[in-house]
């Protein structure tokens, strides 16, 4: 057996580990907030979520210059242990960064 982690596994620990470090907001008005307030490194969404949300929430990235991410289905759901969470915003440099490379590298 091996102990090496896939990049979702990895992924889905830096998602509980920058909640758990409070630098992980989720939910749609909280997100929208803090993209609205300058404090939003990156912006990350569900690809299962609804077309109006997508659109709610692309709009404003565009507006305020935050890049967006969408996420394979129900990751920030299960890496934060809520359910229904569709969108979060991370307001911390180096865990955007750190979900960028393990997004790309996927």
């Amino acid at each position: 057996m091996s102990n090496t982690l896939t990049n979702t596994e990895r992924l889905r620990g830096i998602l509980g580990l920058s909640q758990r470090a409070g630098r992980l907001v989720t939910g749609m008005d909280t997100t929208l907030s803090t993209v609205r307030t300058g404090k939003a490194v990156l912006v990350l969404l569900d690809e299962s979520a609804a077309e109006n949300t997508v659109k709610k929430l692309t709009d404003a990235c565009i507006y305020y210059h935050v890049p967006l991410l969408k996420l394979p289905q129900d990751l920030l759901s299960y890496a934060t242990g809520r359910d229904g969470r569709m969108m979060g915003a991370l307001t911390d440099r180096g865990f955007a960064e750190k979900v960028k490379g393990l997004m790309a590298a996927d």
